[in-house]
């Protein structure tokens, strides 16, 4: 959300809270609708027929759910691994990380952004003054930022409501959080208008506590423009459903024939019709050309993983035996989608890096590390030939670093902690040599 500086420049008040919070409220109906179709709960669900006695089958065929789940496995299905430059040291940033699971919390918000097309980080300090991050819903979170070049963030808002045991409405809750401090302001009635500051304190991280994840430039899901291919889709599963059960209760014509129920019932039963001369009987039911309709489907369902950049993994393709070389080209647009949302990724992952390094370097837990000196690194979740991977860095041994070559090695979790007890380990296996000797 961008708004003038100037409009704070006296700082938040509960007039301009309240009309932040409904400005990002107009957003509910889309974020509930991409919720939905992860959740299923698909337009498809929803269709009603002319008559209840009309075949109305729901099939939903939930790629929006493949979609944001084969996205995120990829990129963050192995967790994210961090170094530095020599002579840094970030090992009580990666003990933050180590102790809260921070694979889990990257893993939750790889998925939000890839369903919203955005999610939101808060970083607090705990009851033991020990950094922790959380993952917050776009649904009632947002950034605010100012007109100036480069979208300079202004402030963090993360709102809710309050309820008691039965889920009635006891009061609203809103936290600001800006360069310095966290506000509260709360309200006891069901309105974020009028709301009271109740509380303010220091936060120590140097920076707003709050860092936004964005899945792209415009800030969309992985499948929301997917949407109407994903109904169509649904539509024509449905109605091939439906169309099948209309052809088992297809009704009976009869020529020259004259029944009455009774004779009806019986003849269900029996299954015998006797006839006179000219007499006929036949189904009254529509032609169906199976083959069209594998043809609609098959473009559907190439469109959708087309247009998403999400390979279809049952593609029989997939299971013979191709060369790696061939298997990066058959993925070389779903790289490129992740490409653009490891870059975004990243981006946030360092402004979280700097808000631990800033809150841990001034407790004096470590030295404080230049943002530039940090890597971020992503490994594909990918099936890697350890064979070809481990003759790769047997040949380049000597040319690159041991820590760089042991990166490449999909079980070591730790490549420079690795190359150290390496290091400890020849220098032991050589000082028994000697005594040997």
């Amino acid at each position: 959300m961008i708004i003038d500086e100037k409009i704070l420049d006296n700082g938040m008040t509960d007039l301009i809270l309240s009309k932040l919070i409904a400005r990002h409220s107009t957003e509910q109906e889309r974020f509930e609708k991409l919720y939905n179709y992860y959740i299923g709960k698909h337009d498809i669900c929803f269709r009603r027929r002319s008559s209840e006695r009309i075949a109305n089958n729901k099939i939903v065929c939930n790629h929006a759910k493949y979609i944001v789940d084969i996205a995120k496995s990829y990129l963050v299905g192995n967790p994210v691994t961090y170094s530095c430059s020599e002579g840094y040291d970030i090992e009580a940033v990666k003990n933050s990380y180590a102790l809260q699971d921070i694979a889990s919390i990257d893993a939750e918000l790889e998925k939000t952004m890839s369903i919203y097309g955005k999610a939101y980080e808060m970083v607090y300090s705990d009851e033991e003054s020990q950094p922790k991050s959380v993952c917050l819903p776009p649904t009632n979170t947002f950034m605010v930022y100012g007109t100036g070049v480069g979208e300079v963030p202004l402030c963090g808002i993360h709102y809710y409501k309050k309820r008691d045991i039965d889920g009635s409405v006891t009061g609203t809750c809103c936290i600001i959080c800006d360069n310095s401090c966290i506000y509260t302001y709360e309200n006891d009635t069901d309105s974020f208008i009028h709301m009271t500051k109740t509380e303010e304190h220091p936060h120590y991280f140097g920076k707003i506590p709050m860092v936004e994840y964005r899945n792209n430039e415009e800030r969309q899901g992985d499948f929301e423009q997917m949407i109407p291919l994903i109904d169509a889709y649904n539509i024509l599963e449905s109605d091939r459903v439906n169309d099948k059960e209309q052809f088992v209760d297809a009704f009976l014509f009869l020529i020259g024939i004259d029944l009455d129920s009774e004779q009806a019932k019986k003849l269900r039963e029996e299954r015998i019709l006797m006839g006179y001369e000219g007499a006929g009987a036949e189904y009254l039911s529509k032609v169906m050309s199976e083959s069209d309709v594998q043809v609609l489907r098959d473009s559907l369902k190439t469109d959708i993983h087309r247009f998403s950049m999400i390979p279809d993994l049952t593609d029989q393709t997939f299971g013979t035996n191709l060369s790696g070389v061939a298997i990066k080209y058959k993925l070389m647009g779903f790289e490129q989608h992740v490409r653009n949302k490891e870059r975004y990724f990243t981006k946030a992952l360092k402004q979280r890096f700097e808000l631990y390094d800033n809150f841990l370097s001034l407790k004096g837990a470590m030295e404080y590390v230049p943002l530039h000196r940090i890597d971020v690194v992503f490994t594909r979740n990918l099936p890697v030939n350890e064979l070809e991977t481990s003759q790769m860095v047997k040949n380049l041994a000597g040319i690159a670093t041991s820590e760089t070559l042991l990166s490449q090695l999909s079980f070591v979790g730790d490549p420079k902690e690795e190359a150290q007890l390496a290091s400890k380990e020849r220098m032991l296996n050589e000082q028994m040599k000697e005594t040997q000797v």
